[in-house]
């Protein structure tokens, strides 16, 4: 099955057959309601090539696509960067730590610069948390941030919690927030898996 992961220059000798969804789950960032969620959407054609390309490298090969072509023909060319489709809170403070002046202007000189309402909420995100004060520069905290690979709301949380002495709950809280669900449910095993899950709970949760 090729996705997205399938999409790198990995050559396997024996993969003579590719089978293609069409879909790849992206990041995408609503500006006007400040909200990043993980959707899945239609690739690029480019992305559609890629992956016909896991097949027929040094023997023929055979992509099934599991749309039809008008889907195909209507897919864009390219898929859009990323910095149009994700939160910019931490490119913001590698701008800043890296002293390459102010956000906005530094951001609209990018070949295809991201929505001013985005760079306008990830400033102010920032400065909300105390990372920028206001002449968008970075605080001590900021600096802290900038080292952290984490979201800087995270970040912040970690280092709250280092300071007050309770970073082993912030810590579990983090890569909870961090991270995707960390269960797996197997089809032929559901109960089983929901058995498990109610045995983490604790008896407040039951």
């Amino acid at each position: 099955m090729a996705t997205n992961i399938a999409e790198s220059s990995i050559t396997i000798d024996d993969v003579v057959y590719v089978i293609d969804c069409g879909k790849a789950k992206e990041t995408s960032y609503d500006a006007l309601n400040k909200l990043a969620c993980l959707l899945p959407s239609w690739i690029s054609k480019a992305s559609a090539h890629q992956r016909r390309g896991r097949a027929g490298r040094v023997q023929p090969g055979v992509c099934y696509r599991l749309y039809p072509k008008v889907i195909h023909d209507a897919m864009p060319q390219f898929q859009l960067p990323e910095i149009l489709r994700t939160p910019l809170q931490e490119l913001c403070l590698t701008i800043k730590s890296l002293q390459l002046g102010a956000v906005a202007s530094f951001l609209a000189k990018s070949l295809q610069p991201p929505d001013p309402l985005s760079v306008k909420n990830a400033i102010e995100l920032l400065k909300t948390i105390g990372a920028l004060d206001d002449l968008e520069e970075l605080t001590y905290l900021g600096r802290h941030l900038c080292t952290l690979p984490l979201d800087p709301n995270i970040g912040k949380m970690l280092l709250i919690g280092s300071v007050f002495q309770c970073l082993d709950p912030a810590l579990t809280i983090a890569a909870a927030l961090a991270y995707r669900n960390p269960f797996v449910l197997p089809i032929d095993r559901k109960e089983e898996a929901d058995a498990v899950k109610r045995s983490f709970a604790g008896d407040s949760c039951r």
